[in-house]
């Protein structure tokens, strides 16, 4: 006899609230992909989107992209059918490339290219999971660029993309726009440093909590800029110098020209060395800092929106909105009370 039972109790009280996610995730995979990693990334954004263990996409949601609703074969032959059709990717903070066997028989459809040259036009971000790399690679993406790999393909990348740097020793590399990481667990150190940046500290913690993690897997990335910098270990001493210096002087207001001179180049050639070793001027990848710094402050502490303007280096709190709206599509105060809402503790 079947003892059933109603389990409606354990589920949220209250209805969730009408908020816009910090965190949303496109997720395209290939013929072929490995569901390990999916699993892992889909259920550490899972826990990390809600209290408890309620499944609603509050803080983080995310989406499994195709050109058409046929369902996908992963490389265990499980099935899975996509949620969404590929349409705007300016609708994510991040565009998943998901692969898994290269030598699959089921060729990648053109839709698929077409949509990372979509996001790639739009400037979101693209994260190159597992095999998905080997896409930006194709596309041509990661010349010149750092690209985590799985030790067994660091021979194949080389050969077929000897202008790509294979790292095979990090859970994922950021590398300007694009993020490699070659999947397995180190798809959850991803997973974490991508909520860490975008909606907490706090809410990474809590979805390794309830993975029930090790201390070897629970190493949270606290800031993919922080994790840039390990990533890229630029040999030129000038351009590690100034970063440095861009931390320690946060506060206060020095112009490039003055930086320079303290790492002992000039504006120009700091400019050049930022463009060649981090993609970017110094000016935009000094703002890249503040405004992480000034994210951070305005999800996990009650300071003023001055005090943080002043603590991260902006000239007042309008110069900081502006920046802030700008970048993260919220006003620090919306950002705030998007929080709250939530639930933050």
């Amino acid at each position: 006899m079947v003892r059933r039972r109603n389990y409606q109790f354990l589920g949220p009280v209250k209805p969730p609230p009408q908020t816009r996610p910090l965190l949303r995730v496109g997720i395209a995979p290939t013929p072929d992909f490995t569901l390990f990693s999916l699993s892992n990334l889909v259920e550490f954004l899972r826990q990390s989107a809600d209290e408890g263990d309620f499944s609603r996409q509050l803080y983080c949601s995310w989406a499994l992209l195709s050109h058409n609703h046929d369902r996908i074969r992963s490389s265990c032959g499980i099935e899975i059918a996509p949620t969404e059709l590929f349409g705007d990717p300016r609708e994510f903070d991040y565009i998943v490339i998901h692969g898994g066997l290269l030598h699959s028989s089921e060729p990648i459809p053109d839709e698929l290219y077409e949509f990372i040259l979509e996001a790639r036009r739009h400037d979101i971000p693209l994260i190159g999971l597992c095999t998905g790399q080997f896409m930006l690679a194709e596309l041509g993406f990661l010349d010149g660029r750092k690209c985590a790999v799985h030790f067994s393909l660091e021979i194949a990348i080389r050969e077929l993309f000897p202008e790509i740097i294979p790292v095979t020793t990090q859970a994922f590399v950021k590398d300007g726009p694009f993020i490699t990481c070659p999947g397995g667990l180190a798809t959850l150190s991803l997973a974490a440093a991508l909520v860490s940046e975008h909606c907490g500290v706090s809410r990474s913690r809590k979805a390794l909590h309830y993975f029930m993690a090790d201390d070897s897997i629970g190493e949270i990335q606290e800031s993919l800029f922080s994790g840039d910098e390990l990533a890229l270990n630029c040999n030129d001493r000038r351009v590690t110098r100034a970063v440095g210096l861009m931390r320690q002087k946060s506060v206060e207001s020095i112009s490039i020209d003055e930086l320079a001179s303290q790492v002992g180049t000039t504006k120009r050639e700091l400019t050049r060395l930022f463009k060649r070793y981090l993609r970017m001027p110094p000016g935009e990848y000094w703002r890249s800092l503040r405004l992480s710094s000034a994210r951070w402050m305005v999800v996990n502490t009650d300071r003023s929106i001055a005090q943080i303007a002043f603590d991260c280096g902006f000239t007042d709190s309008s110069h900081l909105i502006r920046w802030f709206k700008r970048s993260f599509d919220a006003t620090p105060t919306e950002m705030r009370r998007i929080h709250a809402d939530i639930g933050v503790h």
